[in-house]
């Protein structure tokens, strides 16, 4: 292939007489997925938190996730094949904000144990960063004053939590792969605005 055609290789989809033939085979550093799964975890949690202001039992305080859920490999058992099944510990971190003032918050962490069964050889670490919290909700279920400042309440709470929780074996390697070499950034273009506004597609 000529030097003018390989520059005219842009990322896209192939033209309907296929792509061009690869020019170089290049040595990239990338995260293998060893295996992977998902699963719907469903959390109670009981806790307190001290804020300012007046609450009733039975008040709900926000709470949302903050930071990356986290999970670090406790125990694993050799199940043949490659497969191993592994105990990891995951950490949910959370803030919990007073409805009354939202500058006034408090961080805490969830914890659980998780036991699956995955292609993760030695070597390889289970990763659940990608995980998210699908639901956060704390119930007030008492409330008690401090005599030192009258206006501080300690709360006491039970938070239900649903985490959509991704754990997947990760490695990161040197992997070969076939190329037509670097992307060369194309001029950035300012399109015009368009008048009247197009409204998105519809879903069905």
């Amino acid at each position: 292939m000529s030097e003018a055609k390989i520059a005219q290789v842009t990322p896209g989809e192939c033209p309907p007489e296929g792509c061009p033939p690869f020019t170089r085979i290049e040595c990239i550093a990338v995260d293998k997925i060893y295996d992977s799964c998902f699963q719907i975890h469903d959390l109670t949690r009981d806790t307190t938190v001290k804020f300012k202001n007046d609450f009733e039992e039975g008040g709900v305080i926000p709470c949302a996730q903050n930071g990356d859920i986290e999970c670090q490999e406790v125990s694993r058992t050799d199940v043949g094949g490659g497969f191993f099944t592994i105990t990891v510990l995951v950490t949910v971190p959370i803030t919990l904000t007073n409805p009354n003032d939202p500058t006034e918050t408090e961080d805490k962490e969830f914890t659980f144990t998780k036991t699956v069964t995955l292609c993760c050889p030695e070597g390889v670490d289970p990763d659940c960063s990608e995980s998210i919290i699908n639901f956060c909700n704390c119930v007030i279920t008492d409330v008690s004053g401090g005599p030192s400042n009258p206006g501080e309440r300690t709360l006491s709470l039970t938070c239900t939590l649903q985490i959509c929780l991704v754990l997947k074996c990760i490695l990161r390697v040197q992997l070969l792969v076939p190329s037509y070499g670097f992307c060369v950034p194309a001029p950035c273009v300012t399109l015009p605005g368009v008048c009247p506004p197009t409204p998105p597609a519809q879903c069905f």
